[in-house]
């Protein structure tokens, strides 16, 4: 466990409320979008749904210390894609979700990826910088 209690998420450096907080944030623009209540690219509360998640990826990669954001966010981001296949199979009735499993999985590594890249060049920078001042 960590100084704060909270149990690690299996192979990262955050507490399994975080990663799942982080995943769940995408699904209200999943679960809407199959429902038909919001439809791709309709507007603005289209754009807010499906931005806003990775928004708060990236401000959680750039503002929190970890030994290996890279990795973290890679779980992040599988862990996103395996709940896009869940909501796809919870919703879709003609099981079409097993055909947009590769899809589903290439959009979380994706995200997980670049965020994680981010994340890493963030603790780069501190690194750096606090070297610099000593």
């Amino acid at each position: 466990m960590n100084q704060q209690g909270s149990r690690r998420f299996p192979g990262t450096d955050m507490s399994v409320w975080l990663v799942l907080v982080l995943v769940a944030l995408g699904l209200p623009r999943t679960v809407l979008s199959d429902l038909d209540v919001v439809a791709p690219e309709s507007g603005l509360l289209y754009y807010c749904l499906a931005l806003l998640p990775f928004a708060v990826w990236l401000v959680v990669a750039i503002a929190r210390r970890s030994r290996r954001p890279f990795l973290d966010f890679l779980v992040v981001g599988a862990s996103y894609g395996v709940s896009l296949v869940i909501v796809h199979q919870l919703m879709w009735t003609e099981g079409l979700a097993v055909n947009h499993i590769g899809i589903a999985m290439m959009i979380g590594f994706g995200s997980g990826l670049a965020v994680g890249l981010v994340g890493s060049i963030a603790n780069l920078w501190r690194a750096f910088s606090g070297r610099r001042r000593l």
